[in-house]
């Protein structure tokens, strides 16, 4: 089975806010219940949307809808969702080859990428920490156990990874023979050209939302 790379953006908005609040409000009061008809309400919007329901394994064939019940919501996965019918599919690293995105952590740190860097242009962070400032408690968000609920690479990086991707492309490596070799094999593939295709669309205010399937 192949190894899918799925790509999103979700904007920044006021009601982008007001629901994310909303959930940790109930979530932080104890209020199972009320934070359970809140995802399954959304969940039910969500039955022809494919996209999202390949890439997070939402679909009815699934076990979702079980951790949406009261007795297993969390609010990592209440929030994914909640906001999903509001993710913007965008170009994937999937898009010119299915082991693109594993070229692109394989090869980047010889072109001098950080582990961190690699990761939110790859994976992104969990979801728990797009929430955490929302949070009226400095307690920490924990990880629910419905583990598909994307990862969250945040505005600020996205501009940097695409700054930096757009350097690659325009300047490569021209002395160290790893690096050469590395940019080579990325800028044949079209990785590059994927990452570039995937950073595009995003603007300043968007999170862009990843995952891997299998």
């Amino acid at each position: 089975m192949a190894v899918l790379h799925h790509a999103f953006r979700c904007a920044v908005t006021p009601g982008f806010e007001r629901t994310v609040l909303d959930l940790l409000a109930a979530w932080e009061s104890a209020d199972r219940e009320r934070l359970s008809t809140m995802a399954v309400s959304r969940y039910a919007e969500l039955a022809q949307r494919e996209d999202i329901n390949s890439a997070f394994y939402l679909g009815p064939d699934g076990a979702a809808s079980s951790w949406l019940q009261p007795g297993f919501i969390s609010p990592g996965l209440a929030a994914l969702v909640t906001l999903a019918k509001d993710f913007v599919p965008v170009p994937t690293l999937s898009a010119s080859d299915d082991t693109n995105h594993h070229r692109l952590a394989t090869h980047l740190p010889a072109l001098g990428w950080s582990a961190d860097e690699i990761d939110f242009l790859i994976h992104g962070q969990p979801i728990e920490t797009m929430l955490q400032p929302y949070a009226s408690s400095t307690d920490q968000l924990k990880e629910g156990k419905f583990r598909h609920t994307g990862g969250w690479t945040p505005p600020g990086m996205t501009r940097k990874l695409r700054e930096s991707i757009d350097r690659l492309i325009l300047a490569p490596p021209s002395q160290a023979d790893e690096a050469v070799w590395a940019w080579n094999l990325l800028n044949e593939s079209k990785a590059l050209d994927d990452a570039r295709a995937m950073l595009a669309p995003l603007n300043d205010d968007d999170w862009l939302i990843l995952s891997i399937t299998h």
